[in-house]
């Protein structure tokens, strides 16, 4: 059959993650002896016009559409509608983790098929349905790991299906990146300046690569949705060959260690360390979890080529911890953040905020508990906190307890077409921008937009009391501070060509380059927060209102005006104002939401639409993810 596997954007530029993904789908397919194209849509953007002619040209039999996350809904409806108009024969596959939302996609996009989980066998055995005609109905039945509409118009869930041991599992075929012409990106010679900064030689030629040693998860975070039960891990001798092939062929010597949970096997962990050290690979480790690590270890990592290492810390209160039912305690994440100073490397504390039971104490307990490791923590050279903390708010995604309590609670909707709206509105190019956020807290929503600020700002202003000669600072000198913030911020394009931005460029005082404080803001740089790698949005913002007693008295109202207006238009921000004046006066609008504190998953009941025999949900075990 002539088929076709694509990608869809889910960030303002580019990921610099390969599709794996795709890759392994289209390997899989050349096992049974097709040949797909890959459409990489998330590298090139094609334009609309681009995407019609590419379909309406090729007319395929099958096209796959990888979907990695659930904000990929609404590109989904669309490019699954396009193909369709332009190529109606065609058959339409969604594979990704928003095939948790399989019934929507099968009832209101033009999707035939969902596929559930790893897809490189079921892909096989579909396409082997997929070749009888007419459709066998039957044989779908009996092909695990796919959703679909019967002839009856049923949703079927097939169960899960089969997926390659760790053995089985196959490393990418960069030469598919290498025939459209993005490898580049992927395997770059531009040294990620994460790595820089710790003794990591860069040489002209080298290249930087993306690597995934194991797969699955041992925690079951709430707000995370993933299809994967239990942890494979590749065999050593894999690894190693693998990592020489990236070097012999593309002189790869900086490796993006990728894995769910780098170190959840420490003998593992300890071999792969002494075995990059021995092949002289300069390497970084993400998704390592706090519980799993020792000291001993870390410095093993770092005598062997590790440069930095990256926690899920996601919260400093215990409660909220609980909530997100991380299996991790603060003591646990207070010593693997020391411990990684005190081995010499680098990291970058990331966080999650807004879970359901997150309010003012819990913030407060986070904020203290980044003063408490700044000094254990590296802040690399002249860095404030601020920018080697990265903070989300949680996102209530398809397949997760946090989905499901706000299913529970209202705050989505139970029918198909609730959802469907759902989907829409967190449906974006970017996955971590604060509109997204389902405040599912009992708080107004401008307190919890300030509560990433406010930890930002409480810290840097720790940071800065420790490193300033003079760490209080005159009334007069913000004043002259926050006029240049605002010219600064005007140059960058704030206000675009309005008048008031030409009134503005004319009245305000331009920047000195040697400001002690200004300095910050001259970096334009979005990208850590554009790609999704991390959301951190750099330069002093309102650390200095705490430096003054003053203004540290007027805080919290001065950071409520900043958020109100930042959110966007004069009513809306009127009306987060007035929200939070009114809830402040003790005036509790709406109904009232029982707030955990205990893991969602103890507390919410995923219950059938139809609970017979007949109708049974077929969505349950997609809802209930892991």
């Amino acid at each position: 059959m002539k088929a076709c596997i694509c990608t869809t954007p889910i960030r303002p530029v580019p990921t610099e993650y390969p599709p794996f993904g795709s890759l392994a789908v289209i390997q899989s397919l050349r096992k049974i002896g097709e040949d797909p194209q890959f459409f990489n849509i998330d590298y090139f953007r094609y334009k609309h016009d681009q995407i019609v002619e590419y379909f309406t040209k090729n007319q395929f039999d099958v096209v796959g559409i990888s979907a990695v996350v659930s904000t990929a809904y609404a590109y989904t409806k669309y490019l699954s509608d396009l193909i369709k108009s332009v190529s109606p024969k065609t058959v339409v596959i969604v594979g990704g983790n928003l095939a948790a939302s399989a019934e929507i996609l099968l009832r209101k996009c033009e999707v035939d098929f969902c596929v559930v989980g790893d897809g490189e066998l079921v892909i096989q055995n579909l396409f082997k349905v997929l070749y009888q005609k007419p459709l066998n109905y039957d044989l779908l039945r009996e092909t695990k790991g796919i959703c679909f509409l019967d002839e009856r118009d049923q949703f079927c869930f097939t169960g899960f299906g089969p997926r390659p041991s760790a053995e089985e599992i196959e490393w990418p075929d960069y030469r598919i990146l290498e025939a459209d012409g993005s490898l580049p990106y992927f395997i770059s010679d531009k040294i990620d300046e994460r790595f820089t900064g710790y003794d990591a030689p860069v040489e002209p030629g080298v290249t930087q690569a993306t690597i995934v040693m194991t797969k699955g998860c041992v925690a079951r975070c709430t707000f995370c949705h993933r299809w994967e039960k239990g942890f494979r891990a590749r065999p050593v001798n894999q690894v190693m060959d693998h990592i020489k092939h990236l070097h012999d062929r593309y002189n790869t010597k900086f490796i993006d260690v990728s894995d769910e949970n780098f170190g959840a096997d420490r003998k593992l962990a300890w071999e792969i360390a002494s075995r990059l050290g021995e092949m002289n690979v300069v390497w970084r480790v993400a998704g390592v979890r706090t519980r799993t690590v020792t000291k001993e270890a870390l410095l093993h990592w770092k005598a062997n080529g590790c440069v930095s290492v990256y926690f899920g810390i996601e919260s400093g209160s215990e409660k909220i911890l609980k909530v997100m039912e991380k299996n991790a305690t603060l003591e646990e994440n207070i010593n693997a953040l020391k411990w990684t100073t005190e081995a010499g490397l680098g990291t970058v504390i990331q966080l999650v905020l807004g879970m359901p039971g997150e309010d003012d104490q819990t913030i407060r307990e986070t904020a203290d508990f980044l003063k408490n490791v700044s000094q254990y923590v590296l802040w690399w050279g002249d860095k404030a906190p601020s920018e080697l903390i990265s903070i989300n708010y949680a996102q209530a995604l398809p397949g997760t307890p946090f989905y499901e309590f706000a299913r529970e609670h209202g705050y989505i909707g139970q029918g198909v077409d609730e959802e469907e709206d759902y989907l829409i509105k967190i449906s974006d190019t970017d996955a971590y921008k604060e509109d997204h956020f389902l405040n599912c807290t009992g708080l107004p929503l401008l307190k919890v937009l300030m509560w990433r600020p406010f930890i930002l700002a409480e810290v840097d202003a720790y940071h800065l009391t420790s490193q300033l000669p003079n760490p209080h600072l005159s009334l007069g000198y913000l004043i002259q501070y926050y006029l240049k913030l605002l010219r600064v911020r005007v140059e960058k394009g704030w206000g675009g060509n309005s008048w008031v931005a030409s009134l503005m460029k004319v009245v305000l005082p331009k920047a000195r380059p040697d400001d002690r404080l200004m300095k910050k803001e001259n970096d334009t740089s979005d990208y850590y927060s554009d790609s999704g790698y991390f959301n951190i949005h750099k330069g002093f913002k309102f650390a200095p209102l705490l430096l003054n007693p003053i203004t540290r008295k007027l805080f919290y109202p001065i950071l409520a005006v900043a958020m109100a207006i930042k959110s966007g238009s004069f009513w809306q921000a009127a009306k987060l104002l007035a929200e939070h004046i009114v809830w402040s006066m003790g005036y509790r609008p709406g109904k009232s939401v029982d707030i955990p504190d205990k893991s969602l998953r103890k507390i919410v009941t995923i219950k059938p639409v139809k609970p017979n025999a007949e109708h049974r949900d077929q969505m349950l075990p997609l809802r209930s993810g892991r």
